[in-house]
């Protein structure tokens, strides 16, 4: 039986350690974002996001062409997710844009509002 140098063996160790944190590093979830595509039953249309940087704050933005853009800002919970509710208030059609907290884009939908 071959026996490694302590200095070897630490190697080794360091080696798997470090391929371990990159491939966690690879499987690490982004932001997702998610828009349903008309309002519900009460009129409201729910903004839905996950695996965003926790406690921090959110900019949904909603533009149409009949209006200037709509910004809601909201804190995102200590389990990375976050959730707004957007009452449309003229009929149409919606973009919605949401940004992190360094104004980076992180999630963009759309819907319909006719009624």
């Amino acid at each position: 039986m071959k026996h490694e140098s302590p200095k070897t063996s630490w190697m080794r160790c360091a080696a798997i350690a470090a391929s371990l944190g990159i491939c966690a590093v690879a499987l690490a979830a982004g932001p997702t974002v998610s828009v349903p595509s008309t309002p519900d039953t009460n009129g409201t249309v729910t903004i839905k996001g996950m695996d965003v940087a926790a406690l921090t704050n959110v900019t949904v933005r909603f533009t149409t062409e009949k209006l200037s853009p709509i910004d809601v800002i909201a804190q995102v919970g200590a389990n990375g997710s976050f959730v707004v509710q957007f009452a449309p208030p003229v009929v149409g059609g919606y973009a919605v844009k949401v940004y992190d907290s360094n104004g980076q884009m992180i999630g963009k939908g759309s819907f319909g509002h006719f009624r």
